[in-house]
């Protein structure tokens, strides 16, 4: 058998060598990237945001040159501020760590991972030729990066919220791919945490009212467009009105009147809900103070917090400086956060409460029931009060689950030396039925519905209408 001549062998040759020569230069990029700073992140060596761009360039010119499809996926860990501010900042770096080792050992070498910043991470994924690979992959991210973790010999689990977005359905650059990401991994945190969002059209929409939004809160504080109303709580063995609770308002001139659930979340998202938080607390202390003084009578104020100004550190020292500056007494302010912070707080949570119980202010767990209650916390959070939610006040008219439900809270409370109050009362049956189990207060619809300042100067003035409505 004869050996092949040069001239047949030369083409294969020329190729082999071409091909090793490419491979030596890309090693050699990737060998130079690598060591440059400026393109990596120096607490978990991924690449950075910088180093994203271009090699996500890179990608989708090669998609495009093969017709292939290129995901992106946008991973943001779920209420990872908790841990730096319970855990410390250095172990919030550990769990950084790890958990960018974990996207990396998911992934083939060929795809990019990035640390975007702060607790947020990019997943570039090529050379796909069908959407379930991509889903395949971000779902094995989200089940591996969700897996228990241990710190100092402790047990953690860290969930992500992510955002999907394909090349080239939901954009053609990675500017637009990072917004239609974006957009998915924001659907994801609303509709719970802990999921996996692809991106749709409608998301766009959502985002640009929630960009909206923002920019016009933004104005609204500087031009302090908001305004408080008052829902008067009565006492349900006098009928008397014992106290108020405060409730934002906000009547924007391109919206109309937006409902706090609208504005709320993305006033917490965008770092607006310490400066929102201090102007209804500011402003609800003044506006109490001054009827108090001008009826000659005791009223309280409770006023709704949102968890991430519990968080900060200076929480006790913001109330503290509202109630100076309104000369309020602090007994007659109570502040209300949701049930789930018994759930989310930790330790630095429980010294707040009890900072927060020094200055004699009250505490109330609002919608109590709504989820799942830590109730091991009740005995340790120093609060006052709890509030029974209108979706167990609704049917309390029949029987059911609802009446057991209610009857249980109010017992629970007394047997934890702690006020009850039910909230949307609507019907003289619901009140008869509280009244039967020992329920303190009540508000709601039944006595009055929210108001202004000078209107509820009137219901002060005359609450015997509510001795007659009852």
């Amino acid at each position: 058998m004869s050996l092949p001549s040069f001239s047949l062998v030369l083409p294969w040759l020329l190729v082999a060598a071409g091909g090793a020569l490419v491979g030596w230069i890309a090693r050699s990029f990737w060998r130079r990237d690598s060591g440059n700073p400026a393109q990596h992140d120096a607490l978990t060596g991924l690449p950075n945001r910088t180093a994203l761009h271009s090699r996500t360039d890179a990608v989708l010119a090669d998609a495009r040159r093969h017709g292939e499809r290129v995901a992106l996926l946008l991973l943001d860990l779920d209420h990872f501020k908790h841990i730096n501010e319970t855990l410390g900042h250095p172990a919030g770096d550990d769990v950084l760590r790890t958990i960018a080792d974990r996207i990396r050992g998911t992934v083939q070498p060929r795809d990019v991972v990035a640390r975007m910043g702060g607790d947020e991470f990019a997943v570039v994924l090529g050379g796909l030729r069908h959407d379930s690979e991509a889903e395949l992959i971000a779902t094995k991210i989200l089940g591996r990066v969700s897996e228990e973790l241990h710190l100092a010999g402790q047990p953690l689990r860290v969930t992500p919220s992510l955002g999907m977005a394909i090349f080239p359905d939901d954009g053609g650059t990675l500017t637009d791919l990072l917004k239609s990401a974006d957009s998915a991994m924001y659907a994801a945190k609303q509709g719970g945490r802990a999921q996996l969002r692809r991106f749709a059209s409608e998301m766009a929409e959502a985002s640009l009212t929630r960009f909206t939004i923002e920019a016009l809160l933004r104005r609204a504080l500087a031009e302090q467009e908001f305004r408080l109303r008052y829902q008067p709580i009565v006492d349900v063995a006098t009928r008397a009105v014992v106290g108020v609770e405060a409730l934002i308002a906000w009547e924007t001139p391109e919206r109309g009147v937006m409902q706090p659930a609208e504005f709320i979340p993305i006033a917490e998202q965008c770092g607006l809900i310490g400066a929102l938080g201090e102007w209804t607390l500011t402003t609800a202390c003044r506006d109490i103070q001054a009827l108090r003084a001008e009826l000659g009578r005791d009223i309280d104020v409770a006023v709704n917090i949102s968890p991430l100004q519990l968080r900060q550190a200076n929480f006790p020292e913001t109330v503290a400086r509202c109630l100076h500056a309104a000369s309020l007494p602090a007994a007659s302010l109570t502040i209300e956060v949701t049930e789930g912070i018994l759930v989310d707080g930790g330790e630095k949570t429980i010294e707040t409460f009890r900072r927060v119980r020094q200055l004699g202010v009250g505490l109330s767990i609002d919608d109590f029931g709504t989820g799942y209650s830590g109730l091991g916390y009740l005995t340790r959070l120093p609060i006052s009060k709890l509030k029974i939610d209108k979706s167990f006040v609704d049917d309390l008219a029949m029987p059911g689950h609802d009446r057991a439900v209610a009857a249980a809270i109010i017992a629970l409370g007394h047997q934890l030396h702690l006020r009850v109050v039910a909230e949307g009362v609507e019907s003289m049956a619901q009140f008869d039925f509280l009244r039967g189990e020992g329920c303190d207060a009540v508000q709601g619809f039944l006595f009055c519905q929210p108001v202004g300042l000078d209107a509820l100067r009137q219901v002060l003035a005359d609450d015997e209408g509510f001795a007659r409505v009852a």
